[in-house]
Formats: structure tokens, C-alpha cells, sequence
């Protein structure tokens, strides 16, 4: 006997499947009034004790097979129709996948054989599927599909040799033209209903008494337990909560910090949110506002799901947090969640702004989270004729989401505002002008991101670098077939394709063309299943020979980030063209990996320059008749600031000369030492004047 895997590469293949259904039952005594029940809590008035029967279906064209725990195996499956989750990148959220069984129905047999109530003439009357639906509700059931394959010596290894597809029931529904009755199925993650949910789950707080806007004991209904609140929103007010009295009573009180002003995070103490006071009426809501505190996506993300009801269990947590880990090592969430969103709506925000994938793997049985990043390594190479049936791949351009430039605003001033974008503070823009020529693209393509309060610096940042670099050129659709014995690859993954319609420059195939599994989709014909698969191809970023020009004024600028944050150790060459740099540090290598390498080639006259220091303070004398009393001394000025701290990765600076790279063969560039701020003097008293404080050093 073998597994699923172990038999994979089998030449010659004959495939079918066997469905499962975990249903409900009462296996004690059952009694519907006064006649015998049939086993199910829809016809028993005794209690449901958490029982559940499988019951198990199969191909009318399968081999025989064995029954499984004593449970036979119905041979009465017509048609299988799969329509698996496919990916969206940046967009968020995939589409999520569907499952549908059709079945042959059949007489003289009972799904509840065993049970009092089934009676021999209970068992010959009616119909096995009929009777099926009227003893139970098939809503939100699990169900498994699993794919077998017959081995080479025609056994069948039903304990070990599927791959299986968890799926949970929606509908059961009977086509009364020709008889037979049709099961479709969700993706698990569906059972959360996250279109008809939001998140934080509003609580349903009001005020007991009108308020004016500075009392600090806020009058609160005794309906809401509001022990656990950290910030709470009335109106367009947020107030921090020192203590409750007399929780869930008619006194109820929230006691508040100093109303308006600035409020700032209990961990990190990072600013939250501004606020102003002012006076609400009895009636008005109490939010209890949800706090992220230094808290990574991941978890936030984790939390929004089991809030909305998707089991915890489906949530691979520890491979979550190594991939965020991996792709947003620096980025924290520090934010107030002040008001009632649709979850589709809170999980597109974390996940296009941090630009990840989630999905639904129904083979894994796991909710999938994944970085779009033009750093994510390949995992195999798919060539046509092989792994890609022949003359089966086409491409379509998906100049959709192809963009040259984008823009985030970010950074909100009171969280209680609308999302519009004057209630923001800041914006980031990154370009790919290297593009822009009229031998190449004659204008920029733009792609701007809904604003987004949940955004560092740092984050915004990464975010339109990301986008641009993934999608600077415009990606293709690339569908193809191919056979279950070479399906090594899942959904996610990341690949190079070897095909006939992606030609290089020569006239030969392209070994160049990296694409992301975005789709697979069986395909359960009589002859056995196929896979139809879908891909979107990007231009990579290589470990070693990749250059990145920048031709835009820097300002205190992070080259890890501008590199999109590669995981992995990198050998990159930064070309710096012709603007110039500022801010106290104004180019940082950032955090690079162990072992990377960093070649900066300045060209048409980059003119590399730092903040210059601040003066220093002079002395501060009062006169306190008949002398004056100096209360300070002058003091020295600032140092200077830092035009490029290399953070101890290795870096060459290419000024003048003949350099590394063949499209900038020759640097011209030069880096101002900033200079030191003055230092303070003392005054002048009687034409006397004392002696000035040091400048700062210069860098």
C-alpha cells in the first residue's frame, strides 16, 4: 500500500474519488412524540450529544471497494465540479473556492438503517437522498473529497492514498426534471460569512446623561461590560479610560483621562491619535475602540478571523509570523480600530497596505498568508512538453494592475475623521522613471492605493516600492494543463516557465519568465482528472547583478526599503542620478542580510549632502538689580549630518571614473562634508564680550 505521493509518477493512471459528509445523529434512544425517531436531532426530541456518522460516496464507475468503519461506500456520484480559490495580487483576498457533487438517487436503502424508526418498510419506501434531506440540515457540515488513484497491482489504499479537499455543505437541492440531487460546497473560510460581518463587533454602548466637554467621568449604560476597555469613541471624541466604576450597573461610569489633546499607545507609546472635546447627549454611541499595540500583521490579522468565527485551529500561526517576519521584519501596527467595519473591508486594508496574499488551501486545510515580493526565490522550473502539456500555455496581458508609479497617503491625524484624504498627514510615491522614454513607455501608468491609517513611514514606503517593481511591466495571465503525476507545485508558489510563446531576444525560449501559481483547478473527467492552471508572470529581481536607479531628490531614505526588503543576503548596485540628497541621515544602507553587497555609482553631477548642524543656544543672562545672574552657558553647536551610514554592509562609492555597470559605465558625482552648527556665545556686557562656545564637528 502506498500514499498519494508515493504513487504520483505513475506512467499509466486510473483515477476516481470518494466524497465524505459528517453529519449529525443520536445513536441512544430516539422518539419523535410518540412514535419511534429516525436518528437525526431534526426527528428525535432527545438531545443532540455532539454524535456524527460519515457517510461515504463514490464514481459509479469506481473500482469495488471496501466498506469503510463498517460504513458502505454508495457508488451513485454523476459529476464533479471544482472551482478552486485563486489568488488576486494586490487586491488582497482571493476568490474564494466551491465545490459541487451531483448524485444518482436510489431506492429500497436508508441512511439511518440501525435506528428504531427504520422500519423495513421505512427502508423500501421513498428514496435514499430524499430521506436524507428531510432528516438533516447540511449547512456548514464538513465535507472531504478525496482523489485516489488504483495501483499498479490494482489495489487501493483507501486509509493512505488520497489527497484530500476539505470543503464545508451550503445546499442541498434536488433537480426534479431528471431526479438527481446536487450538494454544493464552500471554502471553509466562507463559514466566517466575512461579507456579513464586521469587525470590532460594536457592543452596542451609549451614554446615561448629556456631557459637556471637560468632565472626566463619563456616564455610561449598565448593559455593557466595559471592563476590559482601553479607549473608547463618543461622537468624534476618543478618550483613554483610567478606571471603571461600577461596571454593568445603572452607575456606570467611565473615568478618563484629561479629555483632548494627544493620546499615545500603553506599550509602545507611540501617538495614536489627536483628539479634540467637546459635548455629547445622552443616546450618543460608546465604541469601545480595538487597540494594536506594537502589534505585527499577522496577529491582527489572526485576531479579525476568530473574532468573525473561522476556527483557530485552521490558522497556522507560527508559519504565519516566520512569513512576516521574513518579508515586514521592522513594521508593527499601532493603531485604534475606532468603528464597525465589514471584515472584507478591515482585511483588504492590512493586506493590500502590507501587500500579502490570503487564501484557503484546501488540500493543506489551512488559511494561507503570503508576501508579494519580486525577492520571493523560485521553487521549481516548469518547462512545455514536461511539466506543461504541449501547445496547452497562452499569455494575456493584464495591463490592469500594471504600474509605473504609485502613491499611498498615510498617517491620520484623528482616527475619528473620515478616510478622506485631507484628514492625513503624509504621502509616499515611488517611480520607475527609467521607464518613461518614448522608446519605452511615453508616460507614467499610476497606481494609487486607498488611503491607509494602519501605515509607518517605513511601510508606506515599502508598499509602493513593492507594487511598482512587481508590476512596473505589465504582467501576464499564463493558463496552461497539466498532468496530476507531475503536480508538484501548489498555489502560491513561485516558478520559472520554459515555454514556446515566451521567446528571448535570440529567437530562443526565454529561460527569464518567473510567474506565481495563482489558480489550480482540477478537472474530473471520465478518463481521470486534469489540472488547469493559472499563473501571472513578473520581472524578478536576482540575488546578484540587479541595478536600481534613483533619480528623484532623497530625503533621509532607507536603500533596504527602496530595494523592496529582500529577505536574503543581495549583491545590488544603486545608481544615484543626477538630484541630490538632505535630512540629518540622508541615505541609510538599512537592514540587509549577513553577507550582502552594496555598490553605489553617483552620475550626472548627484550631488550627495546632509543637514548641516544646528547653531548652539548663547547664554541666557537676567538682570537682577544691580548684577546680572547667568542662568545658562553657551552651549556648542550640533554636529553636522550623515550623508550615507553603510550600517556595517559592505559598500564601494563610485565618484569618478570607470565603474561596474554597463548602462552607467562612468560615475560623476561628489558628497558634501555637512558642516557643524555654530556654538553659542555669551553676551556683551559694557562692550566686554565673553567667550564663544565650540562648533560642532562637521561630517
Amino acid at each position: 500500500m502506498s500514499t498519494f505521493l508515493a504513487t504520483q509518477g505513475m506512467r499509466v493512471q486510473r483515477h476516481f474519488e470518494v466524497f465524505e459528509i459528517d453529519l449529525p445523529v443520536i445513536t441512544g434512544t430516539c422518539t419523535l412524540g410518540s412514535s419511534d425517531g429516525f436518528g437525526t436531532p431534526l426527528t428525535c426530541d432527545q438531545a443532540w450529544t455532539n454524535e456524527y456518522k460519515t457517510y461515504y460516496f463514490t464514481n459509479e464507475n469506481a473500482p469495488i471497494l471496501p466498506s469503510i468503519s463498517g460504513e458502505p461506500i454508495y457508488r451513485c456520484m454523476t459529476a464533479i465540479k471544482e472551482n478552486t480559490t485563486e489568488l488576486k495580487p494586490g487586491d488582497g483576498l482571493s476568490a474564494r473556492g466551491s465545490l459541487s457533487i451531483t448524485f444518482n438517487d436510489f431506492d429500497k436503502q436508508d441512511p439511518n438503517i440501525g435506528t428504531a424508526g427504520v422500519t423495513t418498510a421505512v427502508k423500501n419506501q421513498g428514496t435514499f437522498f430524499g430521506k436524507l434531506n428531510a432528516r438533516q440540515i447540511f449547512e456548514n457540515k464538513d465535507v472531504r473529497l478525496k482523489l485516489y488513484r488504483v495501483e499498479a497491482d490494482g489495489s487501493v489504499d483507501l486509509a493512505n492514498g488520497a489527497e484530500t479537499r476539505h470543503y464545508t455543505a451550503n445546499a442541498f437541492k434536488l433537480n426534479p426534471k431528471s431526479g438527481k440531487w446536487t450538494l454544493d460546497c464552500k471554502d471553509v473560510i466562507a463559514v466566517a460569512n466575512l461579507n456579513d460581518k464586521s469587525w470590532p463587533i460594536n457592543t452596542g454602548g451609549v451614554l446615561r446623561l448629556d456631557i459637556d466637554d471637560s468632565v472626566t467621568a463619563i456616564p455610561v449604560d449598565g448593559d455593557t461590560d466595559y471592563s476590559s476597555a482601553v479607549f473608547v469613541r463618543y461622537g468624534d471624541e476618543i478618550s483613554k479610560i483610567v478606571s471603571v466604576s461600577n461596571n454593568l450597573t445603572p452607575t456606570a461610569t467611565l473615568n478618563v483621562t484629561t479629555r483632548g489633546g494627544d493620546l499615545f499607545a500603553p506599550v509602545s507609546a507611540v501617538l495614536l491619535t489627536e483628539t479634540s472635546a467637546s459635548s455629547h447627549s445622552a443616546g450618543d454611541e460608546v465604541f469601545i475602540c480595538d487597540l494594536s499595540d506594537d502589534e505585527t500583521g499577522d496577529l491582527l490579522l489572526a485576531r479579525i478571523l476568530t473574532d468573525s468565527d473561522l476556527d483557530a485551529s485552521l490558522i497556522p500561526v507560527v508559519e504565519w509570523a516566520a512569513e512576516w517576519a521574513e518579508w515586514h521584519a521592522s513594521d508593527v501596527i499601532n493603531t485604534l480600530h475606532t468603528e464597525s467595519e465589514s471584515v472584507n473591508t478591515v482585511l483588504n486594508r492590512i493586506l493590500t497596505g502590507f501587500l500579502m496574499d490570503l487564501w484557503f488551501s484546501t488540500t493543506d486545510n489551512l488559511v494561507k498568508l503570503s508576501a508579494i515580493s519580486v525577492w520571493k526565490e523560485s521553487t521549481a522550473t516548469l518547462t512545455e512538453g514536461k511539466e506543461i502539456n504541449a501547445y496547452t500555455i497562452n499569455k494575456t496581458p493584464k495591463e490592469s494592475i500594471r504600474a509605473s508609479r504609485a502613491l499611498v497617503v498615510y498617517d491620520k491625524r484623528d482616527l475619528s475623521f473620515s478616510d478622506d484624504t485631507p484628514s492625513y498627514k503624509k504621502a509616499s510615491q515611488f517611480a520607475d522613471n527609467t521607464l518613461i522614454s518614448d522608446a519605452l513607455f511615453s508616460k507614467h501608468k499610476d497606481k494609487q492605493f486607498d488611503n491607509n491609517f494602519l501605515l509607518t513611514e517605513d511601510a508606506a514606503n515599502l508598499l509602493t516600492q513593492r507594487y511598482v517593481s512587481r508590476f512596473k511591466f505589465t504582467p501576464f495571465i499564463r493558463p496552461f494543463k497539466t498532468e496530476e503525476r507531475v503536480l508538484t507545485f501548489k498555489t502560491g508558489d513561485v516558478v520559472d516557465l520554459v515555454t514556446s510563446v515566451d521567446q528571448a531576444a535570440d529567437g530562443l525560449p526565454s529561460g527569464n519568465i518567473r510567474a506565481q501559481i495563482l489558480k489550480i483547478n482540477p478537472r474530473y473527467e471520465k478518463d481521470g482528472r486534469i489540472y488547469d492552471i493559472t499563473t501571472m508572470s513578473y520581472e524578478a529581481a536576482f540575488n546578484s547583478g540587479s541595478e536600481i536607479v534613483l533619480n528623484e531628490p532623497l530625503g533621509s531614505v532607507n536603500l533596504y526599503i527602496l530595494a523592496g526588503a529582500p529577505s536574503q543576503s543581495v549583491d545590488l548596485t544603486f545608481i544615484l542620478d543626477g538630484t541630490y540628497s538632505q535630512g540629518a541621515t540622508a541615505i541609510r544602507a538599512g537592514a540587509f542580510a549577513a553577507g550582502s553587497k552594496l555598490t553605489i555609482i553617483m552620475v550626472n553631477g548627484f550631488d550627495g549632502q546632509a543637514n548641516g548642524g544646528d547653531g548652539g543656544n548663547g547664554d541666557i543672562p537676567i538682570f537682577v538689580d544691580p548684577v546680572y545672574i547667568y542662568t545658562t552657558p553657551p552651549s556648542d553647536g550640533t554636529d553636522g549630518g550623515i550623508v550615507y551610514d553603510a550600517q556595517g554592509v559592505d559598500t564601494d562609492i563610485y565618484f569618478s571614473g570607470a565603474t561596474t555597470s554597463v548602462t552607467y559605465p562612468v560615475a560623476d558625482g561628489y558628497i558634501r562634508a555637512p558642516s557643524g552648527g555654530d556654538g553659542g556665545f555669551t553676551h556683551i556686557i559694557n562692550g566686554d564680550l565673553g567667550d564663544g562656545g565650540d562648533g560642532g564637528d562637521g561630517r
